[in-house]
C-alpha cells in the first residue's frame, strides 16, 4: 500500500517539478543556496557532499561553486549498487553515470567523511522525511553516515503528509525558496 502511494505521489511531484520554467527553477534555486549559505551546520562544515542536478531538480552547481571558493571540500556521488562520494574537481570532469546523473570521471577519495550532506528529493514531507525516485539509493548511504541531512526543493515539493516506510530517513533540516524547516 504505502508503495502504491509512494509512486502516485512520485508521479504527481515530478510533473509540477517539470513544469517549472528553467527561468523559474534557477531563480529558486538562488533563493535557496542563499538560505544554505546562512545555515550554520552548513557553515562550519569542512566537507560538504552535494548531488548533481537531473532535470529540473534544485541547481547545485552555484552551490557547489561556492562551497570551493570558501575551502570546502565537495564530494558527489557515483552510483552503481550504492552511493560512493568521491572528491569534485570541476565540471569538465564530470561523465554521465547510470541514470544519465552526472559523475566525476576521476574517482578521487574524499579526505574524510561529510560533516554536511545536501540530499535531493522528489518530495519532502512536514515530518522531514523524504521520497526519493525509488531506488533506496540515498536512505541506505544515510542510515551508515553521520552527517547533517539538509534536503533542498522547491516549495511546491513540500507536503503536508507523505507515506513513509521504516527504512525511509529522515532529514535534520529542508530547505526551500520559502522556508527552512528544522526538527
Amino acid at each position: 500500500m504505502v508503495q502504491h502511494l509512494k509512486a502516485a505521489l512520485r508521479k504527481e511531484m515530478l510533473k509540477k517539478r517539470d513544469s517549472l520554467s528553467c527561468v523559474d527553477a534557477s531563480s529558486m534555486s538562488s533563493i535557496i543556496a542563499k538560505s544554505l549559505h546562512k545555515c550554520d551546520r552548513y557553515i562550519e562544515a569542512k566537507t560538504v557532499a552535494f548531488y548533481l542536478p537531473k532535470g529540473n531538480e534544485v541547481d547545485t552547481f552555484g552551490m557547489i561553486k561556492a562551497a570551493m571558493k570558501d575551502g570546502k571540500e565537495v564530494l558527489v556521488p557515483v552510483t552503481d549498487h550504492q552511493i560512493n562520494l568521491f572528491r569534485f574537481v570541476s565540471k569538465e570532469d564530470l561523465q554521465p553515470g547510470k541514470y544519465g546523473i552526472m559523475e566525476p570521471k576521476s574517482r578521487i577519495s574524499p579526505s574524510k567523511e561529510p560533516d554536511v550532506i545536501i540530499v535531493p528529493g522528489v518530495a519532502f514531507g512536514l515530518c522531514m522525511h523524504r521520497l526519493g525516485y525509488g531506488k533506496g539509493y540515498y536512505d541506505r548511504y544515510l542510515a551508515k553516515s553521520p552527517a547533517y541531512r539538509i534536503g533542498i526543493c522547491y516549495d511546491l515539493q513540500i507536503v503536508e503528509k507523505l507515506p513513509t516506510h521504516e527504512d525511509d530517513e529522515r532529514m535534520d533540516e529542508i530547505i526551500t525558496e520559502k522556508r527552512v524547516m528544522t526538527i
